[in-house]
Protein backbone atom coordinates (compact mmCIF):
# COMPACT_ATOMS: atom_id res chain seq x y z
CA UNK A 1 0.00 0.00 0.00
CA UNK A 2 1.59 3.18 -1.13
CA UNK A 3 -1.15 5.60 -0.19
CA UNK A 4 -2.35 6.60 3.21
CA UNK A 5 -5.89 5.81 4.29
CA UNK A 6 -6.97 9.50 4.31
CA UNK A 7 -5.54 10.03 0.82
CA UNK A 8 -7.50 7.07 -0.55
CA UNK A 9 -10.71 8.37 1.02
CA UNK A 10 -10.06 11.85 -0.41
CA UNK A 11 -9.56 10.30 -3.85
CA UNK A 12 -12.85 8.40 -3.61
CA UNK A 13 -14.72 11.52 -2.55
CA UNK A 14 -13.16 13.57 -5.35
CA UNK A 15 -14.17 10.93 -7.90
CA UNK A 16 -17.72 10.80 -6.59
CA UNK A 17 -17.98 14.60 -6.70
CA UNK A 18 -16.27 15.13 -10.03
CA UNK A 19 -17.32 12.09 -12.04
CA UNK A 20 -20.49 10.64 -10.52
CA UNK A 21 -22.48 13.62 -9.26
CA UNK A 22 -22.04 15.50 -12.53
CA UNK A 23 -23.79 12.66 -14.37
CA UNK A 24 -26.75 12.15 -12.05
CA UNK A 25 -29.96 14.04 -12.76
CA UNK A 26 -32.16 12.41 -10.13
CA UNK A 27 -32.25 14.38 -6.86
CA UNK A 28 -32.73 11.23 -4.75
CA UNK A 29 -29.72 9.51 -6.36
CA UNK A 30 -27.65 12.69 -5.86
CA UNK A 31 -28.60 12.78 -2.17
CA UNK A 32 -27.52 9.14 -1.83
CA UNK A 33 -24.11 9.92 -3.36
CA UNK A 34 -23.72 12.83 -0.93
CA UNK A 35 -24.56 10.37 1.85
CA UNK A 36 -21.79 8.05 0.65
CA UNK A 37 -19.34 10.98 0.54
CA UNK A 38 -20.31 11.89 4.10
CA UNK A 39 -19.86 8.27 5.20
CA UNK A 40 -16.42 8.08 3.57
CA UNK A 41 -15.36 11.31 5.31
CA UNK A 42 -16.53 9.82 8.61
CA UNK A 43 -14.46 6.70 7.94
CA UNK A 44 -11.47 8.88 7.18
CA UNK A 45 -11.39 10.35 10.68
CA UNK A 46 -12.53 7.26 12.59
CA UNK A 47 -10.95 4.30 10.83
CA UNK A 48 -7.43 3.20 10.03
CA UNK A 49 -5.60 0.45 8.16
CA UNK A 50 -5.96 -3.04 9.51
CA UNK A 51 -2.84 -4.05 11.36
CA UNK A 52 -3.29 -7.80 10.79
CA UNK A 53 -1.87 -7.98 7.28
CA UNK A 54 0.90 -5.48 8.04
CA UNK A 55 2.05 -7.61 10.96
CA UNK A 56 2.06 -10.70 8.70
CA UNK A 57 4.14 -8.86 6.08
CA UNK A 58 6.60 -7.60 8.70
CA UNK A 59 6.96 -11.08 10.18
CA UNK A 60 7.74 -12.50 6.72
CA UNK A 61 10.38 -9.78 6.27
CA UNK A 62 11.90 -10.51 9.69
CA UNK A 63 12.15 -14.21 8.85
CA UNK A 64 13.83 -13.51 5.50
CA UNK A 65 16.23 -10.96 6.94
CA UNK A 66 17.15 -13.32 9.79
CA UNK A 67 17.94 -16.08 7.29
CA UNK A 68 19.96 -13.59 5.24
CA UNK A 69 21.87 -12.35 8.29
CA UNK A 70 22.66 -15.93 9.30
CA UNK A 71 23.82 -16.87 5.81
CA UNK A 72 25.85 -13.70 5.35
CA UNK A 73 27.54 -13.94 8.75
CA UNK A 74 30.47 -15.73 7.16
CA UNK A 75 30.55 -13.72 3.94
CA UNK A 76 33.88 -13.23 2.20
CA UNK A 77 36.79 -11.56 3.94
CA UNK A 78 36.59 -7.83 3.64
CA UNK A 79 33.15 -7.89 2.04
CA UNK A 80 31.04 -5.07 3.35
CA UNK A 81 27.73 -6.83 3.79
CA UNK A 82 24.82 -4.43 4.37
CA UNK A 83 23.81 -4.45 7.99
CA UNK A 84 20.62 -6.37 8.70
CA UNK A 85 19.19 -4.88 11.86
CA UNK A 86 17.62 -7.26 14.32
CA UNK A 87 14.01 -6.28 14.74
CA UNK A 88 11.54 -7.14 17.42
CA UNK A 89 8.27 -8.68 16.27
CA UNK A 90 5.61 -5.99 16.00
CA UNK A 91 3.26 -5.82 18.90
CA UNK A 92 0.50 -3.32 19.42
CA UNK A 93 1.97 -0.49 17.37
CA UNK A 94 0.19 2.41 15.71
CA UNK A 95 -0.54 1.81 12.03
CA UNK A 96 1.88 4.56 10.98
CA UNK A 97 4.66 2.76 12.87
CA UNK A 98 3.76 -0.56 11.27
CA UNK A 99 3.75 1.03 7.80
CA UNK A 100 7.16 2.56 8.50
CA UNK A 101 8.44 -0.80 9.77
CA UNK A 102 7.13 -2.59 6.68
CA UNK A 103 8.68 0.05 4.40
CA UNK A 104 12.02 -0.20 6.25
CA UNK A 105 11.92 -3.98 5.79
CA UNK A 106 11.27 -3.54 2.07
CA UNK A 107 14.19 -1.11 1.88
CA UNK A 108 16.49 -3.56 3.71
CA UNK A 109 15.45 -6.39 1.38
CA UNK A 110 16.04 -4.24 -1.72
CA UNK A 111 19.41 -3.08 -0.42
CA UNK A 112 20.48 -6.63 0.35
CA UNK A 113 19.31 -7.87 -3.07
CA UNK A 114 21.31 -5.10 -4.78
CA UNK A 115 24.39 -5.92 -2.69
CA UNK A 116 24.00 -9.61 -3.47
CA UNK A 117 23.79 -8.93 -7.21
CA UNK A 118 26.91 -6.77 -7.08
CA UNK A 119 28.99 -9.18 -4.94
CA UNK A 120 27.70 -12.62 -5.89
CA UNK A 121 30.96 -13.62 -7.58
CA UNK A 122 33.06 -12.64 -4.56
CA UNK A 123 31.15 -14.82 -2.11
CA UNK A 124 33.06 -17.94 -1.07
CA UNK A 125 30.08 -20.31 -1.33
CA UNK A 126 27.47 -19.97 -4.13
CA UNK A 127 24.81 -21.79 -2.05
CA UNK A 128 25.13 -18.98 0.47
CA UNK A 129 23.98 -16.41 -2.10
CA UNK A 130 21.21 -18.70 -3.32
CA UNK A 131 19.96 -19.19 0.25
CA UNK A 132 19.86 -15.43 0.86
CA UNK A 133 18.20 -14.67 -2.47
CA UNK A 134 15.61 -17.39 -1.94
CA UNK A 135 14.72 -16.09 1.53
CA UNK A 136 14.39 -12.52 0.27
CA UNK A 137 12.25 -13.54 -2.70
CA UNK A 138 10.04 -15.59 -0.35
CA UNK A 139 9.45 -12.44 1.71
CA UNK A 140 8.56 -10.44 -1.40
CA UNK A 141 6.13 -13.15 -2.57
CA UNK A 142 4.61 -13.36 0.91
CA UNK A 143 3.94 -9.61 0.90
CA UNK A 144 2.02 -9.87 -2.37
CA UNK A 145 0.13 -13.00 -1.25
CA UNK A 146 -0.87 -11.33 2.01
CA UNK A 147 -2.07 -8.24 0.13
CA UNK A 148 -4.18 -10.40 -2.19
CA UNK A 149 -5.57 -12.45 0.69
CA UNK A 150 -6.76 -9.28 2.42
CA UNK A 151 -8.22 -7.64 -0.72
CA UNK A 152 -11.82 -8.07 -1.83
CA UNK A 153 -12.50 -9.90 -5.05
CA UNK A 154 -12.98 -7.52 -7.97
CA UNK A 155 -16.55 -6.91 -9.09
CA UNK A 156 -15.88 -6.69 -12.83
CA UNK A 157 -19.24 -8.20 -13.82
CA UNK A 158 -21.17 -5.78 -11.61
CA UNK A 159 -19.12 -2.79 -12.79
CA UNK A 160 -19.52 -3.56 -16.47
CA UNK A 161 -23.24 -4.28 -16.26
CA UNK A 162 -24.11 -1.67 -13.61
CA UNK A 163 -26.04 -4.34 -11.72
CA UNK A 164 -25.20 -6.58 -8.81
CA UNK A 165 -24.66 -10.22 -9.79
Amino acid sequence: MNNSFPRLIDGMCATLRGEVLSRIDDDYARSQVYGVINLLNTFKVRADWSAAFLVQQIEAQHTALAVAADAMAGAGAGAQVPAVAARAAPAAMPIATLLAERDAGNHAIAELMAWLDAHRGALPAPPQAERVESALRDAMRAEVEIELKHSPRPMFAEMSGAAEV
